[in-house]
């Protein structure tokens, strides 16, 4: 097997969806799929579960599975991800319930169940063990996600229970990687990995979650999205980095006005470019946005086979030839994140 070197976090929507079905990607990329929802639409006939087990049926590498516990439900969240979401946070034994799934267990050869705990709680203690110690007899690897928020119980708990066919994941958010403060805990991570062998991963979101796209300017640089985690996490003794595969990680509201614009991710710069059309206009995606994109240095440097493959690049360029129509906002979040995703494939 290839050693880890991605996992790129997808929370399980259409568009991550479509991009996981339509990129082939090897056992060097592991995906972190976040379950937000019973279901992807409300009139699906199967639920989420279901659907992601047939989804990934096919893939070339194993997956992470996570009911995510750090995301904070607000008035505005959408009300199908609070009412999924709801239950998790109030009771962290149901993310047990829901892992002692017999539809999961009967793909534990290639789903593996992150074991986390919410950030903002007052206290985790015992949280990760419990979790370890009553799904370790159906789950012989498990992976673990932690954060600089109860780092130092989470740390002495792995210490414990962590073997070494594990996967730690120290998921950072939105702070830059370089902070001063993470030191120690990269050097206590890195004696879990040496001590026990498990494999350490360093997540990161690499575009501010305030980044708008009225902000951006065609064909520039967005300097707000850092992404040099991908060049510095070995140095750092991470034995994979994480981030969100090209896409913001949205607070999952209602609603939103629209506002056309792209973000396009450089091997060669290891940058995101960002190219825009008019507000509350949508068909400014295809009259502006996409010709933009198409004469910028950056949509240059993809290769041939790249373009005529990729899931997001090659739909741009059908939307250009008019084969498509390319005026639905959300599409383009998927076209971004099947670009990242396949050039991390192709590249890493």
């Amino acid at each position: 097997m290839t050693k880890l070197t991605y996992v790129p976090v997808l929370r399980y929507r259409a568009q991550e969806r479509k991009t996981l079905t339509s990129t082939t990607i090897s056992s060097k990329i592991v995906p972190l799929i976040e379950i937000i929802t019973e279901k992807l639409k409300s009139n699906s006939k199967k639920d989420a579960i279901s659907q992601l087990i047939e989804d990934t049926t096919f893939l070339n590498t194993k997956i992470m599975l996570d009911f995510p516990m750090y995301i904070t439900l607000k008035k505005q969240t959408q009300p199908t991800v609070i009412t999924f979401l709801q239950p998790i946070l109030a009771n962290p034994n149901t993310r047990i319930n829901l892992f002692k799934d017999p539809r999961i267990i009967s793909e534990s050869h290639r789903i593996i169940p992150v074991l986390t705990y919410n950030p903002y709680s007052p206290t985790i203690a015992g949280q990760l063990t419990n979790q370890s110690q009553k799904l370790r007899s159906d789950y012989s690897q498990q992976s673990f996600r932690i954060f600089q928020h109860h780092f130092d119980q989470a740390i002495q708990e792995l210490s414990n229970i962590v073997t070494d066919q594990d996967i730690v994941m120290f998921d950072i958010d939105e702070t830059s990687h370089t902070h001063a403060a993470f030191k120690r805990m990269y050097t206590a991570l890195n004696q879990l990995s040496s001590s026990v062998g498990c494999e350490i991963v360093l997540i990161r979101s690499a575009i501010p979650s305030d980044l708008t796209n009225v902000g951006l300017d065609n064909g520039k640089i967005v300097y707000e999205a850092d992404n040099s985690i991908l060049t510095e996490y070995k140095k750092l003794g991470f034995s994979a980095f994480g981030d969100y595969c090209g896409v913001k990680k949205d607070d999952l509201t209602k609603g939103g006005r629209i506002s056309p614009g792209y973000i396009i991710y450089s091997w060669k710069d290891n940058s995101y470019y960002g190219f825009k059309g008019v507000l509350e206009d949508a068909s400014s995606f295809e009259r502006v946005l996409v010709p933009a994109l198409l004469k910028s240095s950056v949509w240059r440097e993809s290769s041939t086979s790249h373009m005529a493959t990729c899931l997001g690049c090659s739909t741009i360029e059908k939307i250009h030839l008019k084969q498509k129509k390319g005026n639905a906002q959300p599409e383009w979040k998927g076209f971004a994140c099947g670009h990242y995703l396949y050039t991390m494939e192709e590249f890493l």
